[in-house]
Parts: C-alpha cells; structure tokens; sequence
C-alpha cells in the first residue's frame, strides 16, 4: 500500500509490503526490511533487518499518528492518496456526474443496473486493482443513467464507469 506522511511541513512518499513474516517499508527512495510487534494497547517493538531494535510507543487519532521514540514525541499524518483523491472528486462532483476509475483496473462485476435508483454510498461495480477488490460506491443519491464498462473489461484510470443522474 501507498501512502503519503505529512510531518512538521514535510511530505513523505511511504509504501508498506508484506515480506516473508515482517514489512518491506520504502521511505522515498529508501528501502527497510522491519519487524512491527504490538506488545501492548500502544507499546511496540521495531526491529530493522540489521538487528537494530526500538521500542516506541503508538497512539492513533484518526489519520494522525503520535509516535514516542528515545524521549521525542512526533505528530505523523498519515494519508491515502486513493482516498484523498476519492474524497476530492466526491466533492467536486456534487449530485450527479460521471463516476470515473480512479485507477486501472478489471471490472469484476457490476452492482447496479442502469435505471436503478442509488443512495450515496451504494455500491456499485467492484474493481480489481493491484490484487485487491475495490467497491466503486456511488458519491451521491440518483439514478444510473448509463453503465460503460462490463464485467471481465479493463480499463485505465480516468476512464468513465457508470453516470448517475
């Protein structure tokens, strides 16, 4: 997963994999191979791949993360940007409009059918992208106006999914 951490006015690139029974953790260009225990409701034990370990302690509020390490406290917000950019477009879109894919994808299956009348955040079509099923929820009430995609079909970011009148 991709995300973006905001600190004290800086903005970092962080993307989180799995590897073997740890993390694989890029800070920009930076690679770490870590192992991340809970070993309390907010203490944790971070170990790095050249067997240099911290304990820290953990409190999240929402987006934003308090992290205590070695005597200093830092405040990190942590974003999505697929969220951010979802979240964005709902807004600009208001109570009608295209709904577009936010990335590339392959249409699983659609949830609607055109002529169904929607509520803000139905569901409707799954979209498979980077191995994982994403709900595409409707950003406001109405009627499906027109569907663009089916199932089994490709498609790039940007592209029209379904209108909703």
């Amino acid at each position: 997963m991709k995300f973006i951490a905001r600190e004290g006015g800086r903005e970092l690139e962080v993307e989180v994999q799995r590897h073997a029974g740890g993390y694989r953790v890029r800070v920009e260009d930076r690679w770490l191979e870590v192992d991340f225990i809970e070993v309390g409701k907010y203490a944790r034990s971070l170990r790095l791949a050249d067997g240099t370990q911290y304990s820290l302690v953990h409190h999240r509020d929402g987006n934003t993360h308090e992290i205590s390490l070695g005597g200093s406290t830092l405040a990190v917000e942590i974003i999505d940007p697929l969220a951010a950019k979802r979240r964005r477009r709902d807004d600009e879109m208001g109570a009608t409009g295209v709904v577009k894919a936010l990335m590339p994808g392959r249409v699983v299956r659609l949830l609607v059918a055109k002529g169904e009348v929607v509520k803000k955040g139905a569901g409707l079509l799954i979209l498979e992208a980077m191995k994982m099923e994403n709900e595409i929820q409707a950003p406001a009430d109405g009627t499906v106006e027109e569907i663009f995609v089916t199932p089994g079909q490709t498609v790039e970011a940007g592209v029209d999914l379904i209108t909703i009148g």
